[in-house]
Order: C-alpha cells, then structure tokens, then sequence
C-alpha cells in the first residue's frame, strides 16, 4: 500500500514514515518547547497526541500518524494527514525544539506533498495558531495559500495537487 512506505524527497536523505510498532518510543522524544505547544498540541509528548486522536479517529477521518526522519534515521518531527475523500488536512505537525531553524520544517512539508500526491489526494489544508508567524511563512514558501476561511479561530490555508 503507497500510504505505509517511506516518501523521500529528491536531493533530500529525509523521508516520512508511518509511526509504528518500531518507531513509536523514538516518536515520543519530539518535543516543542513551551510556548510553541499551544499552537501544537494539547500536550506533550505530542506523538502521543497524534496516535490518540489517530485511535479514536477524531473528526471521523482516517488519521496517518507519520514521523520524519533526518539522514540519520532520527526521527526529527511529527505530525499527522487526515484523510476525508481527496483532501487532506495536515494536523499537529511538531519540529523538534534542537532542530527548529534548519530546514527540517520545508523539507518535511515538501516530502508530506510528495506523499499526498503519489495517494491521488487533490488537496491538502492545514491550519494554524494566528499569532504563529513562523509557521505562516513556512506554509507560504512551500506554496499554500490562505482560503479566507477560519477553523476553530485559525486560518485555513490550503494547497491544490490536481485539479
């Protein structure tokens, strides 16, 4: 199945992978710090959050808890796709606070478009904390743009795979 095998972006030895059996306890390490966890999660771990919301099919969406994955094979970031028809919405994405700044977050959100394209999605949204400007950037140079909608107080940005 194209959702569970790892997605590498080209140039690039990171990749995406599902968090599993394997990975799960190097998952949980991922950490935000303080500040950043509102915009982030309820808590920490948020690899917990992730795979709990991901149990209890939160929103009634199939939920891809994922971790990606440095050169090294260390898990640097997580995150999760929720699935509903052929659009995706990006949720609790969290870069580790020790990795926060080197490019990890472009990268990761390259290979996550990577990773909907090949499973045919048409295309992905995502929101975040509006005050989180960091994270508006980031959105912006990898190509999402605001719908003018607003989820739960924060916008709603949104990139088109296929028409």
């Amino acid at each position: 199945m194209v959702g569970d095998e790892p997605v590498t972006t080209p140039g690039v030895n990171h990749r995406l992978a599902p968090i599993d059996q394997t990975n799960w306890r190097d998952a949980l390490r991922v950490r935000v710090s303080d500040e950043q966890l509102p915009m982030v999660a309820d808590s920490q771990p948020v690899a917990l959050v992730i795979l709990a919301k991901a149990y209890v099919r939160e929103g009634d969406r199939r939920w891809e808890p994922l971790a990606y994955l440095d050169a090294e094979g260390a898990i640097v970031a997580v995150l999760a796709l929720t699935h509903a028809d052929d659009t995706v919405e990006v949720r609790n994405i969290a870069v580790d606070i020790d990795r926060q700044g080197t490019g990890v977050g472009t990268t990761m959100m390259r290979a996550l478009l990577d990773r909907c394209r090949s499973q045919g999605c048409r295309s992905v949204e995502l929101t975040f904390h509006p005050s989180n400007e960091a994270a508006a950037r980031l959105y912006r140079r990898v190509g999402f743009s605001p719908t003018g909608e607003t989820r739960n107080g924060e916008p709603v940005w949104c990139f088109t795979l296929a028409e």
